[in-house]
């Protein structure tokens, strides 16, 4: 009797050991079918390139895995570089391509760009890949660009501003032709030494209020960068200067009470606002003066309410004022409510 149990308990026992082999066996077939992304060269540092130009490059991959790899997205950081795949799948020990293009044209200085790879990796299933270098200009400004300033419309004197031009092709550089964008601002180029510009913009008789800006064009012997051109702003003040053109709300969730804020100078001691008037009736507004102060200005705050309807905001804020110059100000508001979802 004691043989037959010995036998019994020993056939359980390689019966027990038979199942933890085979799910042992089955947790290593499952481990090793997976697929592994690779990259040889994940980072690539292109050096130094001009603005303008367009970097390429070709990042190499290799699936170490045991299953087949799905790239299931190449998604860049930004609009300027593109990224295409060879193969969206890629068999064990297979490899494959991902070509980036960089688009240097909105950069300068170091610049620094990321390109998310996703695929069916469970262990890396988002592989970033980043493309540098700096971002270096044919032709350079200095300063960057052109500022007028601020000056009242009733007591203007000629303004002449000056920026410094330079190249990097040396005193072989040569500036061919040079325009303004608006016939207020007068242009002339003067060579200096080693090849070097200063570009001469001067302002006269402009009188309209509010802000200005334009572009000084360039015309050059470079075979880089032939045109090139440097931008120009000011701010032509009356009675009274608003720090913006308009009101911009952006893209607001529907049922969202949002208020924005508008700061008014008063340049002349005896000028108020006398009244407002704002649409559409979703829109309020109140003002804050305080004309006592030693800089005389008034603090505007215009509310977007709550029960705003969905679609474009298509409104306008209207000030009366005491000046003569500047009897009536509209101001434009813009901007969208966005319908949003409710789930239950």
């Amino acid at each position: 009797m004691s043989i037959v149990i010995l036998l019994f308990l020993n056939t359980e026992l390689l019966s027990a050991q038979n199942i933890s082999g085979d799910e042992r066996n089955a947790d290593n077939n499952t481990s090793v079918k997976k697929p592994e992304i690779f990259f040889e060269n994940a980072d690539f540092d292109f050096g130094k390139a001009y603005k303008g130009d367009k970097v390429e490059y070709v990042y190499k991959l290799v699936n170490r895995g045991k299953a087949t790899l799905e790239i299931k997205k190449v998604k860049p950081s930004c609009g300027c570089t593109a990224a295409v795949l060879s193969n969206n799948t890629v068999l064990p020990g297979e490899t494959g391509e991902v070509k980036a293009t960089f688009n240097t044209g909105n950069y300068e200085g170091k610049v620094k760009k990321t390109i998310s790879v996703l695929s069916n990796d469970p262990n890396t299933s988002n592989y970033k890949l980043t493309i540098s270098g700096e971002v270096i200009e044919e032709i350079s400004f200095n300063p960057k660009n052109i500022d007028f300033g601020n000056f009242r419309a009733d007591n203007q004197s000629v303004k002449t501003v000056k920026v410094s031009v330079k190249s990097q092709s040396g005193p072989d550089f040569k500036i061919v032709k040079v325009t303004s964008s608006k016939p207020f601002v007068k242009v002339s180029a003067t060579e200096d030494q080693n090849g070097e510009y200063t570009i001469t913009g001067t302002l006269k008789d402009y009188h309209e209020i509010g802000r200005f800006s334009g572009k000084i064009f360039l015309e050059t012997n470079s075979a880089r960068q032939p045109k090139t051109s440097v931008i120009f702003y000011g701010v032509v003040e009356g009675d009274i200067t608003i720090n913006q053109r308009r009101i911009y709300y952006g893209t607001v969730p529907e049922g969202i009470e949002m208020t924005k804020k508008l700061f008014v100078k008063i340049n002349e001691s005896h000028i108020k606002i006398l009244s407002s008037k704002i649409s559409p009736d979703y829109l309020s507004v109140s003002i804050d003066e305080r004309y006592e102060q030693k800089n005389p200005h008034c603090l505007i705050e215009i509310k977007l309410h709550e029960d705003a309807p969905v679609g474009i905001i298509d409104g306008l804020l209207e000030l009366t004022t005491s000046s003569e110059e500047q009897p009536v100000i509209n101001i434009p508001i813009t901007g969208e409510v966005h319908k949003t979802d409710n789930p239950e």
